[in-house]
């Protein structure tokens, strides 16, 4: 498994990328509580979703509980001097516009968000539902390789027992899992993704 690694010198950069209608934003207040909290992680907040109605104030509240600074971008070109301001952090977390995998513009939209910050530390997470049908899983993933390589979250498991799609697209993409979410509690409903225990469930194991 893959999880969020804080660098020894310079920001971390964690881009988390997908689809709408994910939970994508509940999911990085869980992690920036986390790192924040426990980890006693300096970090800061970037958002670009600014596509969806009431996305920043969702994310700026969990900000302003946590005590973490965030900075609203509306373009690939703002980032850069966003993220110069939080040089001495450990983590900078980007939240990304929903994106369909359909729509070509939006997809080079991420691509160059991410492509605007080379030479810093990045790690990408592509954040998926676990109640999405299996075919869209996979088009999905096979869109966002095309742009990136990827680590991938999981949410929603606890919305559907078809839990095998986690595997199925671990093994398909070759992507590292990193965490699941299994409800909208802030931050406890995450953990790290555990196959073998995903894989006891799917054999009819209850331990």
């Amino acid at each position: 498994m893959k999880t969020i690694e804080v660098e020894k010198e310079g920001p971390k950069i964690v881009f988390f990328i997908g689809p709408t209608g994910v939970g994508k934003t509940t999911t990085i207040a869980k992690l920036a509580s986390k790192y924040k909290l426990e980890k006693k992680c300096k970090l800061a907040i970037i958002t670009a979703d600014t596509y969806r109605i009431a996305a920043v104030e969702q994310i700026r509240t969990y900000a302003n509980i946590l005590s973490v600074p965030i900075e609203v971008v509306y373009t690939s070109d703002e980032i850069k001097s966003a993220i110069d301001k939080y040089q001495d952090y450990d983590l900078i977390f980007i939240d990304t516009a929903g994106r369909s995998h359909n729509n070509n513009e939006q997809r080079e939209d991420v691509k160059k968000m991410i492509e605007s910050i080379r030479g810093y530390h990045q790690e990408i997470y592509l954040v998926l539902s676990a109640t999405t049908k299996y075919r869209d899983l996979v088009k999905i993933t096979q869109v966002y390789s095309d742009i990136t390589n990827y680590r991938i979250i999981f949410t929603k498991i606890d919305e559907t027992s078809a839990l095998g799609n986690v595997l199925n697209i671990r093994m398909m993409t070759n992507a590292p899992l990193s965490y699941t979410t299994f409800g909208q509690n802030v931050p406890d409903d995450i953990v790290v993704t555990d196959a073998q225990y995903i894989a006891k469930q799917l054999l009819g194991g209850n331990e």
